[in-house]
């Protein structure tokens, strides 16, 4: 029955498969006013990174730029970014890194993001960790976090 529909997305057992979902419909939601429209989207772009839809990379980092100021809406798309093991993304969070004031507001968004990299293997994270070593802006605590993520590739 679901073949008749004419649906490649839905499995013959019900499923979706996220290779085969359409996009067009993901992005407009992910540029809605509304939160639960688009944490559904980065949700759903997530788990067609996930499925072998590489593109959707590429929009979850739109989304970054997209909402530059927006907090909230960065820390949704943190939880699904963390999929996206690759240079271009550890790059992106890195500017992330430089780019906000380490502070009681944003400390828990500098914690998902070094959440996010300390998962990442360690060619993808070194440079960008040296390079914060180095950086006045970090205070010594946040440099001895820095250094133990590097540090635990070593053991």
């Amino acid at each position: 029955m679901v073949r008749k529909l004419g649906v490649p997305w839905i499995t013959k057992d019900g499923y979706l498969d996220f290779s085969q979902f359409p996009i067009d419909s993901v992005l407009k939601q992910a540029l809605s006013s509304e939160d639960s429209e688009f944490l559904g989207a980065c949700s759903v772009l997530g788990a067609m990174y996930r499925a072998g839809r590489s593109e959707a990379a590429v929009y979850l980092y739109g989304l970054i730029v997209q909402n530059h100021s927006n907090m909230s809406r960065k820390e949704i798309i943190m939880k699904y970014i963390g999929v996206v093991e690759t240079k271009e993304c550890a790059n992106i969070l890195f500017k992330e890194l430089n780019d906000i004031k380490s502070n009681n507001t944003t400390r828990g968004y500098i914690n998902s993001i070094l959440n996010i990299l300390m998962a990442f293997p360690l060619f993808l994270i070194r440079d960008g960790f040296e390079a914060l070593l180095n950086d006045n802006k970090w205070s010594s605590r946040m440099k001895r976090r820095f250094e133990n993520i590097i540090c635990r590739f070593r053991l």
